[in-house]
């Protein structure tokens, strides 16, 4: 008999039978880490607990995290200070520690994106590539699961540029020329026409902007 629940991204942790053990359903377990994560992710910031419990593999994780406990917990094993541990209390340590590494995880990948998104550098350079949706790959392109993580992180970035568009530093007209570039799809060209300017004062007016909120938050 093989016991197998998928981990985050690729990772697999099979369980061979074992005599002396007696493994829950695998339904039960998923149902334990569905409990573990409503009680105990919530302690590292609001929200986690809504946000694992969305993600399939995060629960799998979990659930395998218990599982793990159920094989290696000893009911005879006595700690340095004499005392046993329980294997409800070991089930809900190795799950806390499946959180843990999901939050590790989660900010890698947050950070990571970040990094190849949030650069305002290239952005006032030319008319192409310049809307939020074209700051992502091509969905033809991709897997199912690419792009799941590519729509929350054009929601990252949607949220982003709508903070950067509440800073006291920008004036009413820059922030439409953000707001216009990002979210509207204007060319340059396009926004000179409805203020009477030209392309290039909107690409350096862009610029300008841009600049001040590097100086503003530090990017």
């Amino acid at each position: 008999m093989l016991l197998q629940l998928n981990g985050i991204g690729n990772q697999k942790i099979q369980y061979r039978d074992h005599s002396e053990i007696n493994f829950d359903s695998l339904d039960h377990y998923v149902t334990l880490a569905k409990k573990s994560i409503a009680k105990f992710s919530n302690q590292f910031y609001q929200g986690l607990s809504a946000k694992m419990l969305k993600d399939e593999d995060a629960i799998s994780s979990v659930a395998n995290a218990i599982m793990m406990a159920d094989w290696r917990w000893d009911e005879n094993y006595q700690n340095e200070k004499g005392t046993k541990k329980t294997r409800y209390s070991y089930r809900n340590q190795c799950a806390l520690w499946a959180i843990q590494t999901y939050i590790t995880k989660d900010h890698k990948k947050d950070k990571k994106f970040k990094k190849k998104f949030y650069s305002l550098d290239h952005v006032v350079e030319s008319d192409d590539d310049s809307t939020a949706h074209n700051f992502t790959q091509d969905e033809k392109m991709m897997s199912p699961d690419d792009i799941l993580i590519q729509k929350e992180d054009k929601e990252e970035l949607t949220k982003l540029i709508e903070s950067l568009l509440s800073l006291d530093c920008l004036t009413p007209r820059q922030k439409d020329y953000i707001r216009l570039y990002y979210f509207e799809s204007y060319t340059f060209e396009k926004i000179g026409q409805k203020y009477g300017i030209t392309r290039e004062a909107v690409r350096q007016g862009l610029n300008k902007a841009i600049n001040m909120i590097k100086e503003t938050v530090n990017v």
